[in-house]
């Protein structure tokens, strides 16, 4: 999948993704004005009934006109004796609860619209420091005085009719996005690890072509005439083709090897091993590439206990896999240092170079399969990307770790630990 389709599938989904969000939030929005709407509805039919029941209460509303009459516009609030508000308060907690406002708290105030300070809006400044209020006229006789009843959680009662219906909308909401952005982090990856088998496949190509072109060329010399009658020419030919297949059965043998090991199709035959000796037979193998190059590797085995148990073969192999990555990464004349020393429960082999180290960025996905850090050119470096995937797996199954320390332009510094049981 090219670069330009998977964007415009990921525009196109985190266009729908906040297409979808805004959508959600005017629905709730809308949700809560209904809400809201259907409130002022309930209060206003129980306000009615509430007019209703106290018009037909004559006791009451004999006290309660009395107490209108003397005040005459002396208070703006018209004091009440107490089974007049009990009254009152329960007519209207019986209607609330009729229409399903139970959950309402409220205060109710009989105004004296005579007085100065009253004015028509049932939320004044000086006493309408409340939600919602609602103003009842023509409760009693004379039309000179208005009940307001003032509800102090009005919007806390309707955003909790909502709260299942937000908090659940709101997490399904957050789960699309979280399964978007592991969607995306999954579609980057198989994108890096589908480039990274392409580089693979191109660079197994350019290794594996080299000794099938030597083994076509030497199989033609060998047809020729003027060869069949030259024993040394043939003996020569020969040992070339020889030497050529079994690199190619080597590099084949090298793939199928890892695929075995990921699958955990494996065993380790551990023995009693002394880790400098391991080292030593890892040195042997590879101070001849090193000296070609010019360069040396110095030694500083300063571990006192030197013996676990451990698969010789494998931990060759991740020593001599280590120090063939610090002799091909280091341009000129390399200059390798290979350490070891104990810890309470181990031992620690360092192997650092100088060559031209890493940035932070490569340095996150150096142990994985197909990896290769490039100096330029692709084929640069010979090798599939696959020695330190395998040194990892091996550190690994000896319940070890390793940790790398590099710096572009001055050098990588591995370090394994091997504890000892």
């Amino acid at each position: 999948m090219n670069k330009q389709r998977i964007f415009w599938i990921i525009a196109t989904c985190a266009f729908a993704l906040i297409g979808l969000v805004v959508v959600q939030i005017i629905w709730v929005n809308n949700a809560i004005e209904l809400r809201a709407s259907q409130l002022n509805h309930r209060i206003r039919l129980a306000s009615y009934d509430v007019v209703y029941k106290l018009k037909y209460d004559s006791n009451t509303v004999k006290n309660i006109c009395d107490v209108i009459v003397q005040n005459n516009g002396k208070k703006l609030i018209v004091n009440l004796t107490k089974s007049d508000k009990k009254k009152i308060d329960s007519v209207l907690q019986n209607e609330f609860r009729f229409h399903q406002l139970a959950d309402l708290k409220y205060s109710f105030e009989l105004i004296d619209k005579k007085h100065t300070a009253y004015t028509k809006s049932c939320v004044d400044k000086k006493y309408g420091n409340k939600e919602h209020a609602w103003c009842l006229d023509r409760v009693f006789k004379p039309e000179k005085v208005e009940m307001r009843i003032s509800f102090l959680n009005s919007n806390e009662y309707v955003y909790a009719k909502m709260n299942g219906m937000m908090f659940s909308s709101a997490g399904l909401v957050l789960l699309v996005i979280i399964c978007f952005g592991l969607t995306l982090q999954t579609i980057f990856k198989q994108k890096k690890l589908s480039d990274m088998t392409t580089d693979f496949i191109n660079n197994m190509t350019h290794e594996l072509k080299t000794p099938i072109s030597t083994i076509s060329l030497a199989s033609n010399m060998l047809k020729k005439p003027l060869i069949l009658g030259k024993p040394e020419k043939i003996i020569h030919f020969s040992e070339i083709i020889h030497e050529e297949n079994k690199k190619l059965q080597a590099q084949v043998e090298q793939v199928l090897h890892l695929a075995k090991l990921e699958k955990g199709d494996f065993r380790l035959n551990k023995i009693q091993a002394d880790i400098h000796s391991v080292i030593q037979g890892a040195i042997d193998t590879l101070d001849l590439q090193v000296k070609t190059k010019g360069g040396k590797i110095k030694c500083y085995l300063n571990a006192l206990q030197v013996n676990l148990m451990a698969d010789v073969t494998h931990l060759t192999n991740v020593v001599s896999n280590l120090l063939d990555n610090a002799n091909k990464y280091s341009p000129e004349h390399p200059e390798i240092i290979i350490s070891t020393h104990n810890k309470e429960d181990g031992i620690v082999i360092a192997i650092e170079d100088k060559g031209i180290g890493m940035s932070k960025d490569k340095q996150k996905h150096i142990f994985e399969k197909f990896y290769r850090v490039s100096t330029g050119n692709v084929h640069d470096v010979k090798g599939f990307g696959l020695g330190l995937a395998y040194v990892k797996l091996m550190v690994d199954a000896h319940k070890g770790h390793i940790q790398l320390y590099s710096e572009l332009g001055k050098g990588s510094k591995f370090e394994v630990f091997l504890p000892f049981q």
